[in-house]
C-alpha cells in the first residue's frame, strides 16, 4: 500500500481465524434456513449508514446478534470504512465473551465504490504514477472500479477493518455503474455489454484465486439492475454471470450470492423473466444461490420517488418524545448563542422551523440535508471552532447527530399515515389467519422472507427498536404467500 494510508486508524490489530461453518445437525427452527449446510437467519443486519461515533448503532448490532440475527451485510464504502470496523469491534467483543462464535456468523461485505478515503487513495496513487486500471469516472466524488488490482487492495483493507482472516461472501457492489456511465456517454449497448462482462470475468478470476487462498469463502454480486427488464441498457444478466463463473471456476466455482432490491412496489425479482426466460428466484433455486434482498422498506415508485414502507397500527408507538426533542434543540441554541453578532447562525432549529412543515418524504429530507442544510451547518461548526475551540464544535456536532434521527422520525410518521390502507390490505390478504404483524415494516420483512424461502432480507437496524420490530420472525411461522399474488406490478 503506497503513501499515507487513509484507513490506518480503522484497522484492527490482528485477523481472527475461522469462517461460517456448516451445521453438524439440521433442525427446523422458525426464523432460519439452511444454505449449503450453513444455518442462516431470514433477516440480516444491514450496515448502511452505521457509524462508529453513534453508540446506539453499536448497541443495535449487539442486540440483533443476541436476538438471533447471524448474517451481517456491510460494504467498504459504508461510513467510509467505519461500518466494517464497527462490525469487527462488535464481533471481537462478542467472541471474547463467548456470546457467539466465528463459525456462527455469516459476514458479507462489498467492493467497488471509490468515495471519501478511497478517493484520497486513488488520487495519491495517480500522483505516484501507479493508478488503478479501468476506473469508471461516473461523477465527481463517486468513481467505481472492479479491476483485479483494485479488488486485491480493497479485500486486504476490508479484512483488516473487520479483523477477520476470512470473509464469508465478498460481493462486487453495483458493477452496473460501468453500464450507466457508458449509456451517458452514448456507447452502443451491445459494445458496452461486451466490455461489462469482460470486466466481470477478470474480477471473477481474482475472486477464484482469493477463494483458493482462503481469504473468502464465496463471492457474488450486489446489483440494482438484476431485477429490471433485460432490454434496459444497465440490466445485469444473472444467467450470463453464472456462465462466466463456470467458465472461470468450473463446476465448483465460488459464485454463490446474489443481492438485489425487493419490496411491494419493486417486484421485478419475481415478475420479470429476464435471464433466459427465468426470474431471479428461479435461478437462485436452480443453482443453489443465496438471494439477499436489500431495500425492503425503501421503495422507488414511478412518478412518486422513494416511499418508505413504514407504518404502525399502534398509534403513538412510533413517535418520539417531543419534550426530549425540544431539550436537544434548546441545547443547540445554547451553543450557537455564543457566536458573535456577525455570525449567520444557521442552526438546525431555525431551518426546521422554517422548512420542516413543507417536507413530505424522507427522500426530500435527505436531499435537502445533503444539498443545503449540511453545508450551512458546517459553516456554523467552523465558526464555533474558530471562536470557541474544537471541543465546542465537536459538542455541537454530537448534538446534531442526536437530533437528526428525531426529525427523520417526524417525517416518517407524517408520510407513513398514507400507508395505513396498504397495511390493512396486506394483513387481510396474507395474514387473515395466524400472527398479524403490528407494523408494515415488520410485515414487509416477514412476507419477503416467505417469498424467498431460502434467502435473507437485509434491514437497516441502526436502533434497538428496529431490531425489536423484526423479532416476530423468530417466533412465528411464516405465512404462505404465492409470489404471483405479490406486488402491485412488475417493474
Amino acid at each position: 500500500m503506497l503513501g499515507l494510508d487513509p484507513f490506518r486508524t480503522l484497522y484492527l490489530e490482528d485477523l481472527l481465524e475461522g469462517k461460517k461453518e456448516k451445521s453438524t445437525r439440521f433442525e427446523e427452527k422458525t426464523g432460519y434456513f439452511y444454505f449449503r449446510g450453513m444455518k442462516l437467519s431470514r433477516v440480516g443486519f444491514g450496515g448502511y449508514r452505521v457509524s462508529l461515533r453513534d453508540p446506539e448503532h453499536r448497541e443495535a448490532l449487539e442486540f440483533s446478534l443476541q436476538s438471533g440475527v447471524n448474517l451481517i451485510d456491510v460494504s467498504s464504502n459504508y461510513g467510509d470504512g467505519e461500518a466494517e470496523n464497527l462490525v469487527g469491534q462488535v464481533l471481537r467483543k462478542s467472541f471474547a465473551k463467548k456470546k457467539s462464535s466465528r463459525k456462527e456468523i455469516f459476514l458479507v461485505t462489498k467492493v467497488g465504490y471509490i468515495q471519501g478515503k478511497n478517493m484520497e487513495l486513488v488520487e495519491s496513487r495517480n500522483k505516484e504514477k501507479v493508478p488503478f486500471p479501468e476506473i469508471t469516472y461516473y461523477q465527481p466524488g463517486c468513481y467505481h472500479c472492479i479491476s483485479p488490482e483494485f479488488l486485491e487492495d480493497q479485500l486486504e483493507r476490508s479484512r483488516k477493518r473487520l479483523g477477520l482472516s476470512v470473509i464469508d461472501a465478498f460481493l462486487l457492489h453495483n458493477p452496473e455503474y460501468f453500464l450507466m456511465h457508458s449509456e451517458k456517454k452514448g456507447v452502443p449497448r451491445a459494445e458496452a455489454r461486451v466490455e461489462y462482462y469482460r470486466r466481470i470475468r477478470e474480477a471473477f478470476l481474482f475472486l477464484e484465486k482469493s477463494k483458493k487462498e482462503g481469504k473468502i469463502q464465496y463471492y457474488g454480486i450486489s446489483s440494482n439492475t438484476f431485477p429490471v427488464p433485460e432490454e434496459e441498457y444497465s440490466h445485469s444478466s444473472l444467467s450470463k454471470i453464472l456462465q462466466i463463473a463456470e467458465e472461470v471456476g468450473g463446476k465448483e466455482h465460488g459464485f454463490a450470492v446474489v443481492q438485489f432490491p425487493g419490496n411491494w412496489y419493486e417486484d421485478g425479482f419475481i415478475k420479470n423473466r429476464n435471464s433466459n426466460g427465468k426470474t431471479l428466484l428461479d435461478l437462485c433455486e436452480k443453482f443453489d444461490l443465496l438471494p439477499l434482498i436489500n431495500r425492503p422498506l425503501n421503495s422507488f415508485r414511478a412518478g412518486q420517488g422513494m416511499i418508505r414502507l413504514s407504518y404502525s397500527s399502534t398509534s403513538g408507538e412510533e413517535g418520539e418524545n417531543p419534550s426530549k426533542l425540544l431539550q436537544i434543540l434548546e441545547l443547540e441554541s445554547s451553543l450557537t448563542e455564543r457566536l458573535g453578532a456577525n455570525s449567520q447562525k444557521n442552526t438546525l432549529s431555525t431551518l426546521w422551523n422554517e422548512y420542516g412543515d413543507r417536507i413530505k418524504t424522507e427522500e426530500q429530507f435527505q436531499i435537502l440535508l445533503e444539498k443545503s442544510w449540511i453545508p450551512l451547518l458546517r459553516q456554523t461548526v467552523d465558526e464555533l471552532s474558530t471562536e470557541h475551540g474544537k471541543e465546542t464544535a465537536e459538542e455541537y456536532i454530537r448534538v446534531l447527530n442526536t437530533v437528526l434521527p428525531y426529525l427523520e422520525e417526524q417525517i416518517r410518521i407524517r408520510s407513513s399515515e398514507k400507508l395505513a390502507n396498504l397495511y390493512t390490505d396486506l394483513i387481510a390478504k396474507f395474514h387473515s389467519e395466524g400472527y398479524k404483524p403490528i407494523s408494515l415494516s415488520s410485515l414487509m420483512v416477514i412476507d419477503l422472507a416467505s417469498i424467498l424461502k431460502n434467502g435473507t432480507v437485509l434491514l437497516g437496524m441502526r436502533r434497538r427498536k428496529y431490531v425489536r420490530d423484526i423479532l416476530p420472525i423468530f417466533q412465528n411461522p411464516l405465512p404462505k404467500i404465492d409470489p404471483a399474488h405479490w406486488g402491485e406490478h412488475g417493474i
